[in-house]
């Protein structure tokens, strides 16, 4: 949250922002501005975090802070912390004022925040998501390459000290420019929206959450510098779970272009919603997946509840979490837990998403991550589950091309990884290779009567976690190595 202190001579009121159009009208009614201004601008005269203190004594949009303060309101306390050790580093200066201090919640991977410089491999593991954007599965889980990550850092001698930790800017990153001072960048952000409408006008867009306020449509046709709705392509982005009937009518307004009738429909109540209470989308997929792999699943109260080979009953709750009962063994429940895990991670990214943008798609796919014009992106079927795309943009940045798909989320990271370059190819061992790799440690622990039982030991390890890396069918026919 941003509170300000905002002046329109002689009269000045504390804003507190986010706030609604509603609020935000009646603020400037306070200091004797005109409530249906679509682009005010007031002088900042003290304003809370201390961090954005560079704007006082400055004139700003009140919108665009408005902006700021949902961007800020949507960050976790480590992004929240990331974003303020930042502004307030004095040896970083990416020429700060409104227009870049938004830029900045876009930018934060660009900056890596260490509060806690004696875990080594958390930090390599912040550092590494920062500069990467992403990890493997064998990097997520290699232990000794993420502390060796943090320990390069931190011996890099490049952190700079704030009252949150040490700062490391990442040269290799570059700042973006996302907002361009004129138009906002696309924000979902209204959890009780019914339906994402995204206006277009001379290769500007806004998108708008409806049911909104009037004002709300009319400011962002004012930022796109459009007279009219009707000169505008108009086209629905999103909608929630509502009933084919309503979701029709809200497609019309792709024709009609009637924003503000639809607006008006909207709050006037009624909307239909799908008649059964929607499950889950990840309740569903590892219900799905489980099913597949011959558990027998059933639904309680508040958990899925999975059935052991050997009849132990596994609960798994909505936020990834699994009640295992007592005594049961963990191979019993390890592969439900590797499923849950991995279900809830991409499910996670799905409903955090926003639609993936790009000229002739026809199917709606949602955005992942996206990286030196590589797209991750995902579909969800009620029937077949998830499909991940990997593709390149064209040329222009507005479509995309040569999609590779995939029904493994681990298959489809690799690949964007690999694609995009947060990780060199060359690097990576392939399936066949890692399989070649574990036949010659096996044959040496096997046969090699030198080895030291520590030796042994860490070939063993080795070859587990080679296997784990491996394709399951693989993994099961793994040798059992002994010593």
């Amino acid at each position: 949250m941003i509170k300000a202190t905002i002046q329109n001579s002689p009269y000045c009121t504390e804003i507190r922002f986010p706030c609604s159009e509603t609020e935000l009208s009646k603020k400037l009614g306070e200091i004797g501005m005109n409530t249906e201004h679509l682009a005010p601008i007031g002088m900042v005269i003290e304003i809370e975090p201390a961090e954005l203190s560079i704007l006082q004594d400055c004139e700003v949009s009140l919108d665009a802070l408005n902006y700021l303060g949902k961007r800020l309101d949507g960050m976790d306390s480590r992004e929240y912390k990331q974003y303020l050790a930042v502004l307030s580093c004095s040896e970083i200066s990416e020429g700060w004022g409104l227009k870049n201090m938004i830029n900045l919640t876009y930018n934060l991977a660009r900056y890596t925040l260490i509060e806690d410089t004696d875990d080594l491999e958390r930090i390599g593991h912040i550092h590494m998501l920062n500069v990467r954007g992403g990890l493997s599965e064998a990097e997520y889980s290699n232990s000794e390459w993420l502390a060796e990550q943090g320990m390069k850092l931190l011996e890099s001698g490049s952190g700079i000290d704030t009252e949150y930790g040490k700062i490391y800017v990442n040269e290799e990153v570059p700042f973006e420019e996302i907002f361009n001072a004129t138009t906002f960048p696309a924000y979902y952000c209204e959890p009780n929206s019914v339906a994402a409408v995204v206006i277009g006008y001379s290769d500007l867009t806004e998108l708008v959450e409806l049911p909104c306020e009037d004002i709300a449509i009319k400011k962002a046709l004012c930022r796109l510098g459009a007279d009219s709705i009707k000169d505008c392509k108009v086209e629905v982005d999103s909608t929630r779970d509502i009933s084919d009937e309503w979701s029709e009518k809200i497609s019309e307004v792709e024709k009609t272009k009637d924003l503000f009738g639809l607006n008006s429909l909207l709050k006037s109540g009624g909307i239909r919603m799908k008649q059964e209470q929607p499950v889950s989308i990840f309740n569903k997929e590892v219900t799905r997946q489980l099913r597949g792999n011959d558990f027998a699943v059933s639904k309680g109260d508040d958990s899925l509840n999975v059935r052991t080979a050997d009849n132990f009953s596994v609960k798994i709750f909505e936020n990834g979490s699994l009640r295992v009962p007592e005594n049961c063994p963990s191979d019993s429940y390890s592969q439900i837990d590797k499923i849950m895990k991995e279900a809830y991670d991409f499910c996670s990214a799905y409903a955090k998403a926003a639609p993936l943008k790009a000229d002739g798609l026809s199917e709606k796919y949602r955005c992942l991550a996206e990286f030196n014009g590589t797209v991750l992106a995902a579909k969800y079927n009620e029937d077949y589950g998830f499909e991940f795309v990997t593709w390149d943009r064209t040329f222009d940045g507005k479509g995309v091309t040569q999609g590779n798909y995939y029904s493994d989320y681990s298959a489809a990271k690799e690949n964007f990884a690999t694609r995009s370059g947060l990780i060199n190819k060359d690097m990576l061992f392939s399936a066949e290779e890692l399989e070649q790799i574990r036949k010659c440690v096996d044959f040496t622990a096997r046969h090699n009567g030198d080895l030291r039982f520590e030796d042994c030991q860490y070939l063993q390890k080795l070859n587990e976690k080679i296997s784990e890396s491996l394709p399951e069918q693989q993994q099961d026919e793994a040798p059992e190595m002994s010593m």
